[in-house]
This record gives structure tokens, C-alpha cells and sequence, in this order.
């Protein structure tokens, strides 16, 4: 028998969320729920994907980041663009 006290192993709120990225028409990008991540003891990450996107692109949002995002929505403002977005979109 293990010694392990599940009480203490309550699941944790991933510390990312996983995505597939479909480019949309008119600039306008689908973005679909396909996974999380948390964090592990030795700094990387563990992830669970309920589905592989077709072109192997997965996006990793942090839920700061995701929570950031939708406050500004909330607030009537344009969320600030991710590095990925702003280094696609130099020249």
C-alpha cells in the first residue's frame, strides 16, 4: 500500500492554459481549448492535451496572462499584444 495522503494531493488550478490556433479570415484567429499545464518540482511543466491540433501548433497562455486579458476586455480596452504576436508582426 502507498503511504501517500490524498488530501494532500488536491488538484491544483493548471498554471497554463493549451490552445490550437486556426488561422480565421479577416485577421481574426480561432482559438480552441485543447489542454492545460502545471507546474512541476523540478521547474518544467506537465501537459495534458484532450486533443493534438492537425498542424502541431500548440499556443501556451499563463492563467495571469488570461485573467490580464479578460480584465482589460471587461474594462473596454484592447488586450496588449503577446510577444508572439508583436514578433510576427515586425518587418
Amino acid at each position: 500500500m502507498s503511504e501517500h495522503n490524498f488530501s494532500e494531493n488536491k488538484p491544483k488550478l493548471p498554471s497554463h492554459i493549451a490552445y490550437s490556433v486556426e488561422e480565421g479570415k479577416d485577421e481574426k484567429n480561432h482559438w480552441q481549448k485543447i489542454g492545460a499545464a502545471w507546474p512541476t518540482k523540478g521547474g518544467g511543466l506537465s501537459l495534458k492535451l484532450n486533443a493534438i491540433p492537425m498542424d502541431g501548433r500548440i499556443a501556451l497562455r499563463s492563467r495571469e496572462e488570461l485573467e490580464r486579458m479578460r480584465a482589460q476586455r471587461q474594462n473596454g480596452q484592447e488586450p496588449a499584444q503577446s510577444q508572439e504576436q508583436q514578433i510576427a508582426q515586425k518587418p
